[in-house]
């Protein structure tokens, strides 16, 4: 799970931005997992804001930290720094992982990682596990010395380490490459999940049901394989050529729709679709269908959610997440204002700004002192006066004078 995301100088936000994932100390105790020590994790968050004020720019920064994390070759990777500015990138990230609180952190240049430090916390407080200097090495146990000089400086040290094996460094690369799940219009489908699903009676129905409550018209589905390879996708398109080079006989799959049809007499009738054919909102409600069947404990970062969703569908999703019925953490982006009165704690409702017209800001409505002993959750009038800030100015009539002669 996510507690903890900092980060800087990445996409448009050129300062240092703060997105935590635990409750806050007074509010009330819903829409969490079970507390892990001093920690109340929350089950979802979701981002509001202008269209190109930084909400996706969030989540692209995760994923790049995820793609250095798992290509580990800076000069390979994209480096997206605030308006292409050579200054360094920082992430920072708190996870729980194998039932231990994990903080890790990097800075890097384009050819250079200027810092490295991977800190695990034990009786409430981070102890260091190894830190890193550009190539010199402060702190270090005594176990993973032999591995400094098999490490170059445009190379991340926790991957040499997690490929000797070392407990604490799997646990956090295992956490982004299994764990950390991108869902977005370009994002495959899961279809090698959804076989395993079709081959397990129980699974099945149980996926069938959730597609049927969400009056799809939906009767069954079918997943046959096929001669072309499939990958085992949990990170978005990026992950495909990382796991081309490993991949060998894998199996391809077609999936096959099956929904109710009306004759004019009766609803008995049936017809099938092939996925491919079904609607952008019906292959998005299947895929987090399936990820709620198939995960567990695991973070799920959707951006546009209410993108080809009904509002209320999306409100009933909202409520899904935030039940004690699924063990998944959704962090959402979405522009639908009504889905700020779902039921969030202020602490889980974030927007995006430019601060000049050109850097991100990224704040919750937690951050303002007005909020503070507020517990009503009508939070879609106060933003409507512009009390969180985050609001489009749009020029109307520059927009009508453009098109005139």
């Amino acid at each position: 799970m996510l507690l903890e995301f900092i980060f800087k100088n990445s996409f448009s936000y050129k300062e240092e931005a703060y997105f935590s994932m635990e409750a806050v100390k007074g509010t009330s105790i819903r829409n969490e997992f079970d507390k892990i020590g001093k920690h109340r994790i929350l089950k979802s968050a979701i981002i509001f804001g202008p269209n190109a004020s930084g909400k996706s720019n969030m989540i692209k920064s995760l994923k790049s930290f995820r793609n250095l994390i798992l290509k580990n070759d800076i000069q390979e990777n994209p480096y997206p720094t605030y308006a292409g500015n050579e200054d360094p990138i920082f992430y920072q990230i708190v996870i729980y992982a194998n039932n231990n609180i994990y903080r890790y952190s990097v800075s890097y240049l384009k050819e250079e990682i200027l810092q490295e430090s991977l800190e695990m916390e034990k009786n409430g407080d981070f102890e260091i596990y190894f830190q890193r200097k550009k190539m010199k090495y402060p702190i270090l146990p005594d176990e993973l010395k032999p591995l400094v000089n098999k490490t170059r400086k445009d190379n991340l040290f926790l991957i040499t380490a997690k490929t000797f094996n070392d407990k604490p460094s799997l646990a956090v690369f295992r956490w982004f490459r299994n764990r950390l799940i991108f869902i977005s219009r370009d994002t495959p489908p899961l279809l090698n999940q959804a076989y395993k699903i079709h081959k397990n009676i129980k699974e099945k129905e149980k996926l069938l049901n959730f597609l049927k409550a969400a009056d799809l018209n939906i009767t069954d589905f079918e997943v046959v394989e096929n001669n072309s390879i499939s990958f085992h996708i949990t990170g978005g398109l990026d992950e495909i050529l990382s796991l081309s080079k490993r991949s060998r006989g894998l199996k391809g799959y077609n999936m096959t729709i099956r929904h109710k049809a009306f004759d004019g007499v009766n609803d008995n009738g049936q017809f099938s679709l092939d996925l491919s054919a079904e609607s952008d909102g019906t292959k998005k409600l299947i895929a987090l269908a399936i990820i709620l069947v198939s995960y567990n404990n695991s973070t799920i970062l959707i951006d546009e959610f209410d993108d080809s969703f009904h509002v209320e569908l999306s409100k009933a999703m909202i409520e899904v997440f935030n039940s004690n019925k699924q063990s998944n953490q959704f962090i959402l982006t979405s522009h639908e204002l009504a889905l700020m009165d779902s039921g969030f704690k202020k602490e889980q409702i974030y927007f995006t700004e430019k601060a000049d017209r050109s850097t991100t800001e990224l704040y919750s409505v937690y951050d303002f002192k007005s909020e503070e002993n507020r517990q009503d959750y009508s939070y879609v009038k106060r933003y409507q006066k512009g009390m969180f800030g985050a609001i489009p100015e749009i020029l109307v009539g520059k927009l009508k004078e453009s098109l005139e002669e």
